[in-house]
């Protein structure tokens, strides 16, 4: 039997796995407290910065992060059951408004204390500050972007080429201009000298790629010998190129930008490892449970929410406040910012319940 055969016994005739998967739950959820860490390590003073802060930014807060959470934010999609165009079109809105209401919450605003109480100037501009581009407003355009596609019913191979496309545009284009509020609007799309993290061209990829193997993955009838099989190829694959990207400073480590601009060869490494994640994942924790499953799945369900309460924290805090980081105190604060983002997350929802 060929390997291509021998992975497709694995697969069923009917969709067998429905509802919530724990392992993108827990995918979910790491991403989350490891971009937490991320974000406290660069806006924070840590004298102390080195090999164990370096780890935590460059391997967990990046390949480990943003692209599982795109990844599974398209498996999401397949498997939500408020997917219609429609429903994808008003949630890329809503996710477009929160996006600039984060940048008020977590910069404007504190910066305006700050000049009120200390009398300093912007850091850099407000209007500058409002029109950054982030994961949410990313995270906005996928959702328009899945919903055109069923809209549309545009066939699956068109649109895992357009991702392809895209993926290889973004390895070349780069729009520079002297006018920063073009420069940020730009980035929204492509690669610029903006204040842009996520460009739609770059990062799509993941999106899509999620998507597609959500419509797989719901056949998958046996998930542990599926991954026993894929998640070691897949990980050591993954791992080696990470590896020695990291250590040469090639590729997505090459400078402050190469992980946001990642390459097409980038992209498919950590899509690579992505998969091979949620299968070590599944292999882990599939017969657990406890108060670390009931976090994750906390986490992953109120992902937006706590996303934005841990920024707006770490924003107040960073601008008001002049604070020093020991590698001690780092995670103490992690640690503080995680719980205290989830337990305001859990109110936040109480209220939107009690309200409808």
């Amino acid at each position: 039997m060929s390997i291509v055969n021998h992975l497709k016994s694995f697969f069923g005739e009917e969709a067998v796995n429905s509802g919530r998967q724990k392992e993108l739950d827990i995918a979910k959820g790491l991403a989350v407290i490891f971009m937490i860490w991320q974000h406290i390590l660069g806006v924070f003073n840590v004298p102390t910065y080195g090999a164990f802060e370096d780890f935590a930014v460059s391997i967990l807060g990046s390949p480990f992060a943003a692209p599982v959470f795109m990844f599974t934010m398209g498996m999401g999609i397949t498997y939500s059951r408020n997917n219609h165009p429609s429903n994808l079109f008003k949630r890329g809105l809503h996710l477009f408004i929160i996006g600039f209401a984060l940048n008020v919450s977590r910069w404007i605003i504190p910066e305006s204390i700050r000049t009120l109480i200390y009398g300093d100037a912007f850091h850099i501009t407000a209007l500058h500050n409002f029109l950054m581009m982030d994961i949410l407003q990313f995270a906005a355009l996928a959702f328009v972007f899945i919903g055109i596609v069923k809209q549309f019913n545009i066939p699956a191979k068109a649109v895992i080429f357009i991702a392809l496309i895209c993926s290889l545009i973004g390895n070349f284009a780069f729009y520079r201009s002297a006018n920063y509020v073009i420069a940020d609007i730009v980035g929204l799309f492509i690669p610029t000298n903006g204040h842009v993290t996520f460009p739609f061209v770059n990062w799509i990829i993941f999106v899509v790629a999620g998507f597609y193997f959500a419509h797989l993955y719901r056949y998958l009838k046996d998930k542990r010998g599926f991954f026993l099989m894929v998640t070691p190829v897949a990980l050591v694959i993954s791992v080696t190129y990470i590896t020695y990207s990291y250590i040469a400073k090639k590729g997505m480590f090459g400078d402050e930008n190469s992980f946001f601009f990642m390459t097409f060869i980038g992209m498919i490494f950590n899509i690579i490892l992505v998969i091979g994640w949620i299968g070590l994942l599944h292999l882990l924790f599939n017969r657990i449970e406890g108060l670390f499953i009931t976090f994750m799945s906390g986490l992953s369900k109120n992902i937006n929410s706590v996303y934005v309460i841990q920024w707006t924290i770490i924003g107040f805090l960073s601008t008001l406040f002049s604070i020093s980081l020991s590698h001690l105190t780092e995670v103490m604060l992690l640690i503080s910012i995680l719980f205290a983002s989830y337990i305001l997350s859990n109110v936040w929802k109480q209220l939107k319940t009690k309200e409808r």
